[in-house]
């Protein structure tokens, strides 16, 4: 970018100002004036005791002098600081009259330096300007040439200065106009990359603020890491906590030294395995629930989560902690598991009583009409659903405190699976539903539990498949794993509802718009005691085209 008509601009601003340029230029020429003056005063001094070159020393006494005048601290070359060299030009015409031909004519070259100076105005008008003050130098040259005045050997040098003076002052002028442009112009980018890394700064800080305001407000807390673990922020949920901060502690040091306890609120978490640690090792940790605070005081629920953050290169930028005060909702849960376990238990009694007058009734059936037979059927299925609803509930309740105590005993899985299909008999014909079991597999697992994971998968196989449909129960063992796989051709589930199956009392879109009874505690009962045998659960569905649940179960080591 140049200067235009209107002025300069800030990216015209040389990289060095004028003033000191000047004063280094005219004062590098003034001392080599001086040092040549007092050379031809040793060779040749009547040439510098005349009157004409103490004028044109003081011609160029008062260039070098200009560059000292506040004018010249002005951000910008301005052309009338052509004034300085083009005394130094005029300076040297006067010396010249007096010694034209004789010692005195290499000091010309000098005006070199004030021709850069006309250079690094960057002007195409001053380098026009130069033209005159050039010629100028080599009038008296031109004029004793034309008489005819000067010896063969002096002419030889006048007509050698005429023609190669012009070229080295044009020279100098031109090669500085050009390095100016060239530097200006590098000077325009570095401008444009300084003011680029600027507005990239400021938009790297608005963000940062914009971040930080927005990790302060929100009501969870937030720690970020290096990706070696060292601290980067932690939001003010964390940073201002009373409990991180009691007795002036550094809330950073303090929350890696907090005593985190398992669901069981007593057992202490080894702090290997802390969240902080896990977040710190850039490991991965989704919604661990912890508690914090001795036993028998105060406590407080988290919910904890964990992972690594990377950029779209796949460099891992940073590892996040986050932490959820979820005490209230721990407390709500455990109201509702108490709520559902006192209930239960007392719906347990009447059913039992009831269910034992049913037995007894359907012993005697034989003394009474098709009709109280048919209704003491109904009687029996209905307390007998009651019976296994109760039983769900009480599992679910104390599956959220306390992890289900498995009891291994050598045991034959397929036997268990006949054992609930006959149980599920009479409803599968009522929807003319066939039930075929198949395959065989024993091993070390508490019959009972794997009881309710068959049943609860048959249950919801045999309500969820439409009249005329088939639900095929299959098992099967290999060297590390007992399988049971139960497949149904029945309503099928959505994608997006699938990942919420094995919640606690969740129930699908499919399920709730048909009608069909069910509070949805059988897959989260069914996930239950699947882990704690330590075995896994998978589910495929398709909506309109069945559903198949896969059960796997470790050999115990």
């Amino acid at each position: 970018m140049t200067a235009t008509t209107d002025g300069p601009t800030l990216d015209d601003r040389p990289l060095v100002s004028p003033r000191y340029t000047a004063r280094l230029l005219q004062g590098t020429f003034a001392l080599l004036f001086a040092l040549a003056s007092i050379m031809v005063l040793a060779l040749e001094p009547q040439i510098v005791l005349q009157p004409l070159y103490a004028i044109g020393a003081s011609l160029i006494a008062a260039a070098t002098a200009l560059p000292f005048l506040p004018a010249f601290r002005a951000s910008y070359y301005r052309p009338w600081m052509l004034a300085m060299p083009l005394l130094d030009f005029a300076g040297f015409l006067f010396v010249r009259l007096e010694g034209t031909g004789g010692v005195a004519n290499p000091m010309v070259m000098m005006l070199a330096l004030p021709a850069v100076w006309v250079g690094l105005v960057k002007s195409k008008a001053a380098l026009a300007a130069l033209g005159p003050a050039v010629v100028v130098v080599i009038v008296p040259d031109l004029v004793l040439l034309a008489r005819g005045s000067l010896d063969e050997e002096l002419s030889d040098r006048a007509v050698m200065l005429v023609a190669m003076f012009p070229i080295v002052m044009m020279f100098a002028a031109g090669a500085s106009y050009a390095m100016s442009s060239i530097l200006a112009d590098r000077q325009v980018d570095l401008a444009a990359e300084q003011r680029r890394r600027a507005e990239a700064a400021a938009d790297a800080e608005r963000a940062r603020n914009l971040l930080d305001a927005v990790l302060d407000t929100i009501p969870v807390g937030v720690v970020v890491m290096t990706p070696d673990g060292g601290r980067v922020l932690m939001n003010r949920r964390l940073r201002e906590s009373p409990e991180l901060t009691a007795d002036g502690a550094d809330p950073w040091e303090s929350i890696q030294d907090v005593r985190a306890l398992m669901v069981d609120r007593v057992t202490r978490i080894e702090e290997s395995e802390s969240a902080f640690q896990h977040a710190a090792r850039g490991e991965t940790v989704t919604d661990r629930l912890i508690w914090v605070g001795l036993p028998g005081q105060q406590q407080y629920a988290l919910s904890v989560s964990a992972g690594p953050v990377h950029a779209d290169t796949g460099e891992q930028l940073a590892n996040v902690l986050v932490v959820s005060d979820v005490t209230d909702f721990m407390h709500a849960l455990e109201a509702k598991d108490a709520f559902i376990g006192t209930v239960s238990h007392e719906l347990r009694t009447p059913l039992t009583t009831l269910s034992g007058f049913v037995e007894l009734l359907i012993e005697r059936e034989h003394e009474f009409g098709d009709d109280v037979r048919s209704w003491l059927q109904v009687i029996d299925r209905t307390v007998r659903r009651q019976h296994m609803l109760v039983r769900d509930l009480l599992a679910a309740a104390a599956s959220r405190t306390a992890p289900i105590v498995i009891d291994r005993q050598p045991s034959n899985l397929a036997a268990i699976a006949h054992e609930a299909a006959l149980a599920l008999r009479s409803e599968a014909e009522q929807k003319s539903i066939s039930i075929e079991v198949s395959g065989e597999a024993t091993g070390s697992i508490d019959a009972l539990r794997m009881a309710q994971v068959v049943e609860n998968l048959l249950t919801n196989a045999v309500r969820y498949t439409p009249e005329g449909g088939s639900v095929h129960v299959s098992v099967a063992e290999d060297a590390e794993h007992l399988h049971l796989v139960v497949s149904d051709t029945g309503l099928g589930i959505a994608p997006e509802d699938q990942e919420r199956l094995f919640e606690q009392f969740f129930r699908a879109a499919e399920a709730r718009a048909s009608a069909i009874r069910g509070i949805g505690l059988g897959l989260a009962i069914v996930k239950t005691i699947v882990d704690a045998h330590g075995g896994d659960v998978a589910l495929e569905s398709e909506p309109g085209r069945g559903t198949t649940v896969t059960v796997r179960i470790p050999h115990p080591a």
